[in-house]
């Protein structure tokens, strides 16, 4: 996922150093003793066009709150860019800098980031980014977690569920969304973290396909031999770019498995009428979830009716009343799409 915007959740949503130039701001008028409070007020302000108010509490905030930094700097050049004051807008990034903390590869892209991008300092701070984003990519090693029922034992055979992430997501915010009761009772869960580092804490299963079917493909190797799998029985599924990747493994036969269940995915490159073909003579089932005000609903619905056009067993289920993100009934969703691809025809 691109964020491109003002952000108020963890990961992009002061009294500044002298080196930044900015002059020190008093906190007597900062009365938040912790983020989500000051998070939930910098939003209603921001809701009511307060900008100006908005970026003198974002000053104080970059000091108070240092571990929400890369939320408050970004959301304070974002503030500052919306008052054409550019100058405190660069500075806030080039502090956070100063702490070590870098940025999303994507998050500067949107057009409200073309008057900045006039300036030379701000050049020079995206150069800076990116080289950081770069360096930090050269230790950056795909992630494997594996959960199994409460109940496990050694001589019994489990499904297996390969997990996914969103892109610019990681396994730590991607579980807890992503589970139902049948993962919990039933299936050996492999939730796989892919190397593509996007930004300090998000990782993109599409930036290079390669690589990621062979990272999935590792962890595959690495949980079949550690635990008693059914290899008859293997799921594999995601959001958005893990959507991407559990297609990507389905369609181009890189593993095993049974069936996919994939949010919001885009449409892969191996989507073609041969691969379909292929996975339906091979028996595998699956279910497209979406939802109503996805960017990529028009793409999704296409691949629905080539699904359909070849009678292909997917389920295209759209939700309604909500953009890019987890259904509140997802888990209900997974575990009825579970049911459909090991139900025997």
């Amino acid at each position: 996922m691109k964020n491109t915007h003002f952000v108020f959740g963890c990961l992009l949503f002061m009294t500044l150093s002298l080196a930044t130039g900015i002059v020190s701001q008093t906190q007597e008028e900062f009365p938040f003793d912790n983020y989500p409070d000051f998070r939930a007020h910098l939003g209603k302000i921001f809701q009511e066009k307060k900008i100006e108010e908005a970026v003198r509490l974002l000053k104080i905030a970059l000091e108070k709150f240092p571990e929400n930094l890369e939320a408050n700097a970004y959301n304070l050049a974002f503030m500052s860019g919306q008052v054409q004051d550019y100058e405190t807008g660069v500075k806030a990034l080039q502090y956070a800098h100063e702490k070590d903390v870098w940025f999303g590869k994507y998050v500067f892209d949107a057009d409200m980031w073309k008057p900045f991008k006039e300036r030379p300092d701000f050049q020079q701070f995206l150069t800076e980014n990116e080289g950081r984003r770069v360096a930090a990519q050269k230790q950056s090693e795909s992630l494997l977690e594996v959960l199994v029922p409460e109940d496990f034992q050694k001589d019994k055979i489990y499904p297996l569920f390969i997990a996914l992430h969103g892109g610019g997501g990681n396994i730590a915010d991607f579980k807890p969304s992503w589970t139902s009761p049948k993962m919990k009772e039933q299936f050996i869960v492999a939730y796989v973290q892919s190397s593509l580092k996007i930004s300090m804490n998000g990782f993109n299963w599409t930036e290079d396909m390669e690589i990621s079917k062979r990272e999935i493909t590792q962890a595959y190797k690495k949980v079949v031999k550690a635990y008693p799998v059914d290899k008859e029985r293997i799921i594999v599924g995601g959001f958005s770019s893990g959507g991407v990747a559990s297609l990507e493994i389905v369609l181009q036969d890189i593993l095993p498995v049974r069936g996919f269940i994939v949010l919001c995915p885009a449409k892969p490159d191996s989507f073609t009428l041969k691969n379909v073909k292929g996975a339906k003579a091979r028996g595998i089932k699956g279910t497209l979830l979406t939802t109503e005000m996805d960017t990529r609903l028009d793409n999704q619905k296409e691949m629905a009716e080539i699904f359909r056009d070849q009678e292909f067993p997917c389920e295209f289920i759209v939700t309604p009343n909500i953009g890019h993100w987890f259904p509140e009934d997802l888990d209900q969703k997974i575990d009825t799409a579970i049911e459909k691809i090991f139900l025997k025809e």
